[in-house]
């Protein structure tokens, strides 16, 4: 029961980065519409009611018709990415999960994995955001509406960068175990 938890988890985690592809897919052919999410809009300056608006960019979600099919496929392929690099990840979490209760956290394939979790952490995000951004744009272009915008989070990198230092430390406690297996 320990070990299952985490990895329902992580499913649940894999199956919420599938709903937003899933949504867009079944709302195109549906009604051949699209929701895209960030759109910078214009805001008047008193439009925070308490106050006036001085700076900051203002997003919206705007529902776009008549959308190609070749401009949905462009939207679906960062959502699509993160949600393989999502199911990558859960598969190499529940592997790490396995060694460390069977009591081998240090095998180097747990390093490697750890790299990959963090490659996966750092790369794929900002890269299907832009893969995004370029997407939206490209569907209000032809729209009529000219703009592009790429919003990035480092919490991404941040976190990336943490898995990063936590295999780094595994690598080198793998190195210490190999050593010593060697000097006995």
């Amino acid at each position: 029961l320990d070990q299952l938890a985490p990895v329902a988890l992580l499913w649940l985690v894999v199956g919420a980065a599938a709903a937003y592809p899933l949504f867009i897919t079944l709302d195109w052919a549906l009604r051949r519409q699209v929701t895209l999410t960030g759109v910078p809009i214009k805001v008047d300056k008193g439009a925070a009611g308490a106050g006036e608006v001085v700076g900051g960019m203002t997003e919206a979600h705007v529902l776009v018709g008549e959308v190609s099919a070749g401009h949905l496929a462009l939207l679906l392929v960062g959502p699509v990415l993160a949600v393989a690099a999502a199911v990558w990840g859960a598969l190499l979490v529940g592997r790490f999960l396995r060694d460390l209760a069977a009591g081998t956290p240090f095998d180097r394939a747990n390093v490697a994995r750890l790299r990959v979790i963090a490659l996966l952490l750092i790369l794929v995000p900002a890269g299907a955001g832009l893969v995004y951004s370029i997407a939206r744009a490209q569907i209000l272009n032809a729209a009529g509406v000219f703009g592009f915008i790429v919003s990035f989070t480092p919490a991404w990198l941040v976190a990336g960068l943490l898995v990063a230092a936590v295999a780094q430390a595994f690598a080198a406690r793998s190195r210490l175990q190999h050593d010593v297996e060697g000097l006995v």
